[in-house]
């Protein structure tokens, strides 16, 4: 099989456009409006806590170099979609962590799992490549009901994953007792 680099380029910009076709439906489906900062601080808060690494405000705020306010409004939609909770760290009671919820992380999979999916349908060299092994991790993790974005224009129902809104947006980031 003869492979180009601009066969990769155009793999890559074609699984670009189609996660961000899915990010745009999964928007209209859920109501949730998921901007670039928004996204990074769930990617951020998750790969974190995947990496045993605490993440607060100020970290945040010193990551993203911009004011600790705008992390604190940006948080407050995301604590009241049940995406990320706020804990007591464990080195001082004082300091509160981000952490991600169960709904993000099963969210974070499933995207993941789709993005995968559709990587093999869009690649016939990543196909070739990684196909069997990751059927073997969707089974690990039950990711069956994850789909390729090219081949399922309906995806996956996520508001199913959002059974009660809580407050839009919650006055306060209160630390859980």
């Amino acid at each position: 099989m003869d492979f180009k680099f601009t066969d990769l380029v155009k793999h890559i910009a074609e699984l670009d456009v189609a996660t961000a076709q899915a990010y745009t439906m999964v928007e209209a489906q859920t109501g949730i409006k998921i901007d670039g900062l928004t996204d990074f601080i769930l990617k951020f808060i998750f790969t974190e806590h995947l990496n045993n690494r605490d993440v607060t405000i100020t970290i945040l705020s010193n990551t993203l170099m911009i004011n600790e306010n705008t992390v604190r409004a940006k948080l407050k939609m995301m604590i009241g979609f049940n995406l990320i909770e706020v804990c007591e760290c464990g080195c001082d009671k004082r300091l509160k962590k981000l952490v991600p919820t169960e709904l993000l992380d099963k969210i974070m999979f499933l995207l993941v799992a789709c993005k995968l999916k559709t990587a093999t349908d869009i690649s016939p060299v990543f196909k070739a490549m990684f196909s069997s092994g990751l059927d073997v991790f969707y089974k690990e993790y039950n990711l069956g009901e994850s789909v390729s974005f090219k081949k399922d224009m309906k995806f996956i129902n996520f508001n199913k994953f959002f059974n009660t809104k809580k407050d839009k947006y919650p006055q306060k980031i209160r630390l859980k007792s």
